[in-house]
């Protein structure tokens, strides 16, 4: 700090109490120019960050820890002046996805961070539950050049969807997507390409074989079907696949099925099946080229380490979050890696407790499986999203 003071002072006409023509509402001085030209230079290059910017939800999906434990949460909008604080460490990131275990469209900066990506020359996404798609947004998503808007869906019939995804609507979230469809054909765009993020349970996997044609109607370029990794109660447990190996030949040929029928109608259609690998060491969240930011400002490998109803420790007002993973209840331990509150996300990235973190993932390293286990965190060692790998 000394050499950065001095080196500012040394400039003529720039003290560190004046300010750097040309930055327009960022104001800084002389010294928060420095401090962050070092913070892009040394920013990780990731294949991506995703930034949880709100953990409201206008929705109360059946299996979402908003709705599971909602007299836990903490509900908050991530800053806009600290997501500007943010933006330099970001200059080596392909991508940035503003989104977390809440409904984007409800922070009232969305837009404006969305800008400020593609002002940086960042692709940039959400997920949405649709249920704010008006035409308005629409047009404002159109105009900002958005390059990925994913949309969530529980079914292909409104009496499915309705049901899991408490709250929302499915025949709102599919016109906006076709009115959002419209729109493009009459602009003669491609963006933002349209994504539909499928919950796989016990009780709708029987209409995932109609999610081909919902994206033919709504534009959509790819499925992703998703497993529930993450119970909260155990009502919950046999709605996860993994948890029905009787219908495990079932599930597998109604996969089978739309993944053909998804490459006929050229959809990407992506899955994992749902069969348990006890010995998996890859993480599917790509923790060696990601992380996540959620709306406190805590840096860990996915959502799944760290949601903001627990902060860093596990606990909110003095009570152990439960999960259920192999029909036991275990403490939901989470973690994170530091605060860019406190730490710019470069140096977090290169903290030694994070670079250890990633060597036990890092391709090529094939430690032997039952060694694996012992160098996780206890949160990765109970998460069925890496039992899920392959």
């Amino acid at each position: 700090m000394v050499a950065a003071a001095n080196a500012a002072n040394s400039l003529p006409g720039y003290g560190v109490d004046k300010k750097i023509p040309g930055q327009g509402d960022f104001s800084l001085t002389m010294l928060d120019w420095i401090k962050k030209q070092k913070e892009r230079i040394t920013s990780p290059r990731l294949d991506w960050v995703q930034i949880e910017v709100t953990s409201h939800c206008n929705a109360a999906c059946i299996y979402c820890p908003h709705t599971v434990i909602k007299e836990r949460r903490q509900n908050g909008h991530f800053p806009l002046t600290l997501f500007r604080d943010l933006l330099p460490s970001l200059g080596h990131t392909n991508m940035v996805f503003l989104q977390g275990w809440g409904e984007p469209l409800l922070h009232p900066d969305l837009f404006e961070m969305v800008r400020l990506c593609k002002n940086e020359q960042k692709i940039v996404g959400f997920t949405t539950n649709g249920l704010l798609l008006n035409k308005k947004n629409i047009h404002t998503i159109v105009d900002l050049q958005v390059d990925i808007l994913g949309v969530s869906f529980a079914g292909t019939t409104s009496t499915t969807h309705n049901r899991i995804r408490k709250g929302t609507d499915f025949d709102t979230a599919v016109a906006a997507l076709e009115y959002l469809q419209r729109i493009k054909t009459e602009k003669n765009i491609t963006r933002p390409a349209v994504h539909l993020a499928y919950i796989m349970l016990a009780s709708n996997v029987d209409e995932l074989c109609r999610i081909t044609d919902l994206a033919k109607r709504t534009g959509a370029e790819q499925v992703v079907a998703s497993n529930l990794s993450l119970i909260l109660k155990p009502e919950l447990s046999q709605e996860a696949l993994f948890n029905n190996p009787q219908r495990l030949n079932e599930y597998n040929r109604i996969l089978a099925e739309t993944k053909k029928k998804a490459a006929h109608s050229n959809i990407l259609f992506a899955y994992r099946t749902p069969v348990l690998d006890e010995t998996s060491q890859v993480c599917p969240e790509n923790v060696c080229r990601a992380c996540v930011i959620n709306m406190a400002g805590e840096v860990g490998p996915c959502v799944f380490a760290n949601p903001i109803s627990s902060k860093s420790t596990g606990k909110l007002q003095d009570r152990q979050i439960v999960a259920i993973f192999k029909g036991r209840p275990i403490p939901l331990k989470t973690f994170s890696f530091g605060n860019i509150n406190d730490n710019g996300l470069s140096r977090i990235w290169h903290s030694k407790k994070y670079r250890a973190f990633r060597k036990v993932y890092e391709p090529g390293t094939n430690p032997a499986a039952e060694e694996v286990p012992l160098e996780m965190p206890s949160s990765c060692k109970t998460c069925y999203k890496r039992l899920l790998s392959s």
